[in-house]
């Protein structure tokens, strides 16, 4: 619905939901979406009936009343053997013995950079950290970063699998900027070495 159509009623929760789940307006239909049809799809389908999600211990701020909201929002607590079966299908296995470079927008609506900081602790954990280099860029979208930027990525994954020197996200941003002007590199390349995303709790309530 258009702005100048909605009520204020509507305005309000609209900012409700921006401020407290942290996803940009843009973004809350696609997440409604996945939402309602993938948990019905996972408990349902892939696990009888048993719900892994849980929220009965979250604390949400950001509203403009948030001791309300947290004494009206909906309560679910996970059947703990759910979690566990939904873990065994999902949960990353730590198995990692090939180079695995990732690269994902600082500001993606849909996968939260944040995200990227379990992944990388996950893989850390496991002994594998010499196996991973994550690149980060000053992107807002998910499905699609920039055609040089890509290349540059797949180029430094390719020749550290041929040479088995591991580059850095540096590495990777010297050789986007010095790609074949046909890429547009000056203005395409938005890899940002230095950026380090936040714990995931930071964005999305610890439960």
């Amino acid at each position: 619905m258009p702005e100048v159509n909605r009520s204020a009623k509507q305005k309000e929760n609209l900012k409700t939901i921006v401020n407290v789940i942290r996803i940009p307006e843009k973004s809350i239909q696609g997440h409604m979406s996945w939402a309602t049809h993938h948990f019905q799809d996972i408990v349902f389908t892939r696990l009888q009936g048993r719900n892994p999600f849980s929220n009965d211990t979250v604390k949400y701020i950001g509203s403009s009343n948030d001791e309300a909201l947290n004494t009206k929002v909906l309560r679910y607590k996970a059947d703990p053997t759910a979690v566990v079966d939904f873990g065994k299908d999902t949960n990353p296995t730590e198995n990692i013995a090939l180079p695995i470079l990732t690269m994902r927008g600082m500001n993606d609506p849909i996968a939260f950079v944040e995200l990227a900081n379990t992944w990388e602790e996950t893989v850390a954990k496991a002994g594998h950290a010499g196996n991973m280099v994550q690149l980060y860029t000053n992107d807002k979208e998910h499905s699609y970063l920039s055609d040089a930027q890509y290349v540059a990525a797949m180029n430094a994954l390719l020749s550290w699998v041929d040479t088995g020197k591991k580059p850095t996200p540096n590495d990777v941003e010297k050789q986007c900027k010095a790609l074949d002007p046909k890429w547009d590199p000056s203005h395409e390349c938005r890899i940002v070495p230095e950026f380090k995303p936040l714990a995931l709790s930071t964005r999305v309530p610890a439960r």
